[in-house]
């Protein structure tokens, strides 16, 4: 597998970050030494600490993050203890805070105070935008990491850092997969995933947790609330793009299953409805012809019962093929029910959706059908299937079921004709 190189704006982007942030928690830790007892200053000291454990390693400074993760159990440790008893522990921040300013001094320049800030595609920005994959983490930088590691293999993400606007994005974008760190001040991972799995179009977007490398608490947690997954932070690239591309791929699997016939792989009625309701929707606006065919194979019930139904559904699966092979990718070919498949000719008028339909009914009447053995020792049958079929061409005014009933009677009337034809219903 091929390393994922660090760009160096996001080394120099931590560095900024990490400057502005001492400054801060320097000023909480004079705070803590006064009143050991003030857990806001203790808050703020372990937040600082917190995001240095979850990206200083990602960035190639694993020693800065070790003394994170060390300075930021401190924190968890000091919260159990009576204010009385803190002093002492509350002293040892500094050694913590020491190697932040050493490391600081190691790449300031002269007459250069502060890296610049980076423009780069591939940090966290606060421009909406669509996104399949959606960051959430309250420290910018740490989004930053994931977002770029992400874009680097090729994936499109964005991030924001404020939980409760990520809630609006999440409502307005429906991302395909969402990275959410556990632990942020006021709204929490733990109850963003609560809120997410309560949108019934989330059900299935996977959730992966950025939780403190070793914490077995959020992780189950995380499990508890919905979540998917868990990545320790520092966040290790490699192993980020394969988790997220092998829930990217469960759940491309899902949605397949979700508009699929189990049997025929075409797809499934529901979605044959959707499909022709936003032709309709297309022809309303700018007037494009589509046409639907309902296709439908004569005397099924007589091969069921002379062949038994393994041969049946066989004869189902070659249609589809057929059906499938003997139209553009543009067209949609449904499982209607039963024996019956439908037919969306995009940007095709009656005519050449006669044209079309009339050519593969005979190319079907020309392939008779290899079924299977019917008991050991028979040889596989072959049997010729021909279909009938009902066009209609869609109109502006034409609703989903007016539409369909056209094509129904369009079909109906190819049976009464003898089968194995061709009718186009007339337009209203």
């Amino acid at each position: 597998m091929t390393p994922i190189v660090i760009p160096f704006e996001l080394k120099a982007t931590f560095l900024r970050e990490l400057d502005e942030g001492l400054e801060i928690a320097t000023a909480a830790f004079e705070k803590l030494k006064k009143e050991p007892g003030d857990l806001a200053a203790l808050d703020v000291v372990g937040h600082f600490f917190h995001r240095i454990a979850g990206t200083a390693h990602s960035v190639e400074y694993p020693t800065l993050g070790r003394v994170g993760m060390l300075c930021e159990g401190l924190v968890d440790h000091l919260k159990e203890l009576p204010a009385a008893q803190r002093p002492s522990g509350v002293t040892l921040f500094s050694d913590g805070l020491g190697a932040v300013d050493e490391l600081l001094e190691e790449h300031r320049v002269p007459g250069i105070r502060k890296p610049v800030p980076p423009s780069a595609p591939g940090l966290a920005r606060t421009e909406p935008a669509l996104s399949r994959i959606l960051i959430i983490d309250d420290d910018p930088y740490s989004a930053g990491l994931v977002d770029g590691c992400l874009r680097a293999a090729g994936f499109v993400s964005s991030c924001c850092s404020d939980p409760q606007q990520a809630l609006a994005v999440i409502e307005a974008e429906l991302p395909d997969l969402i990275i959410l760190d556990a632990v942020m001040p006021g709204l929490d991972g733990f109850e963003v995933c609560r809120r997410i799995r309560k949108h019934p179009a989330l059900a299935f977007t996977p959730v992966i947790f950025l939780t403190r490398k070793g914490d077995v608490e959020q992780r189950v947690r995380g499990l508890e609330v919905g979540g998917n997954d868990y990545i320790g932070k520092p966040v290790e690239p490699q192993q980020l793009v394969a988790r997220v591309r092998s829930h990217l791929q469960k759940l491309a699997t899902l949605q397949d299953m979700a508009v699929r016939d189990s049997l025929t792989r075409a797809f499934n009625h529901k979605h044959f409805k959707l499909r022709v309701e936003q032709e309709l929707m297309r022809t309303r606006r700018y007037e494009t012809p589509f046409a639907v065919a309902l296709i439908d194979a004569d005397h099924f019930r007589t091969l069921n019962d002379t062949w038994g139904h393994a041969a049946g559904d066989a004869a189902l699966v070659n249609l589809a093929n057929l059906v499938a092979a003997g139209v553009r990718s543009s067209d949609v070919v449904a499982r209607y029910g039963g024996e019956e498949f439908g037919l969306l000719l995009i940007e095709a008028g009656g005519k050449e959706a006669s044209i079309v339909t009339t050519r593969l009914k005979e190319r079907i009447a020309s392939e008779p059908f290899l079924l299977p053995e019917p008991g050991e020792g028979v040889a596989a049958p072959k049997v010729k299937v021909t279909v009938s079929i009902g066009i209609a061409e869609a109109c502006i005014n034409d609703s989903l079921q007016s539409l369909l009933t056209r094509a129904e009677a369009a079909l109906g009337q190819a049976k009464k004709e003898g089968r194995d034809r061709v009718c186009l219903a007339p337009r209203p």
